[in-house]
């Protein structure tokens, strides 16, 4: 067969008789069967992550259409032929979704949660087919994401008087650490001494504004404060052009994945508001960053992801 984009080339070897004057008997069914991998939406032949598909046990689901075309030794179709297709493992999901149609074709689906390497074959005695090899680990999501971003606040874009933060020795300014838009509403702050810091306690209510909104915390004796390395996440440290915030229901915790026009990203955090095919990208800390991504070219956009594994 000749080499195309369009079909994969499978190379298979075997072993025939030394012995001189031997001979070797090949049987060769009456029908042949060529395997095509369509190009996907996103125009390459990479499996798809269906949207309505959910991670289970940290694994996502795989969708792999397959094009198979059956003809007899003389190029005649065979239409009308219900084929039989197999995957050497079993946790692999096969199906043939019709009989060949008139030009002898017939779409063969594979799913899989299991990343790897796997083999189809077709059972059929009166086919002949080469192997299809295959191997699984990236996949594009069938789906566009909403792509949004978050930050922590930053000390230099508070005013307030400076007082201790119980538990750390140092002072710092107040609404940075005990008001609405502060570490104990957004969990860690970037100090003006450049360290993290976040509230180990918080006994202490919120007082409203006359609008009834919350503005401070009632007692801010009731809270003790830490300094941390990093901003901590769901599944362990953020950081900035690094990490974002996923379903974990849609991406697996600690997932790898491109997003369009943002690179490369790992799921290292989770938020309430953070529901199905959404990703908030963590910039990192202050209003002049979050509001440089804010008016940037891909916030509340709608952006392709393709899922490249775990690691990195």
């Amino acid at each position: 067969m000749p080499e195309s984009r369009n079909w994969v080339t499978v190379h298979d070897s075997a072993c025939t008789n030394t012995n001189p004057d031997s001979c070797v008997e090949v049987r060769i069914a009456s029908n042949l069967l060529s395997w095509e991998i369509p190009d996907n939406k996103y125009g390459d032949k990479l499996p798809v992550i269906p949207s309505s598909a959910r991670v289970q046990h940290g694994k996502i689901l795989y969708r792999l259409p397959i094009k198979a075309t059956v003809k007899s030794r003389a190029g005649v179709p065979l239409a009308g032929r219900t084929l039989s297709v197999k995957s050497n493992r079993v946790h692999d999901t096969v199906r043939v979704s019709r009989p060949t149609d008139l030009s002898g074709c017939a779409m063969v689906i594979l799913e899989s949660r299991e990343p790897g390497d796997l083999t189809l074959s077709v059972e059929d005695d009166d086919i002949t087919a080469l192997p299809l090899r295959i191997t699984l680990k990236e996949a594009w999501y069938e789906s566009t994401f909403l792509i949004t971003g978050y930050h922590v606040c930053f000390e230099s874009d508070f005013t307030g008087k400076q007082v201790l933060a119980r538990g750390t020795n140092d002072c710092h300014k107040r609404d940075f650490l005990y008001s609405a838009r502060g570490v104990v509403m957004q969990g860690t702050g970037k100090a003006s001494n450049g360290r993290y810091i976040r509230p180990t306690q918080v006994n202490s209510g919120w007082h409203r504004n006359n609008r009834g909104n919350r503005d401070y915390l009632d007692n801010p004796e009731g809270v003790a404060f830490t300094y941390t390395d990093s901003v901590q996440g769901a599944y362990g440290a953020v950081r900035e052009s690094h990490s974002i915030a996923v379903d974990p229901n849609v991406i697996p915790k600690r997932a790898h994945v491109t997003i369009e026009m943002v690179g490369n990203r790992f799921a290292d955090d989770t938020g309430s508001a953070i529901i199905g095919h959404h990703i908030d990208n963590f910039v990192g800390a202050g209003a002049a960053i979050q509001e440089a991504w804010e008016n940037g070219p891909v916030n509340n956009t709608q952006r392709k992801v393709k899922y490249i594994g775990f690691g990195g």
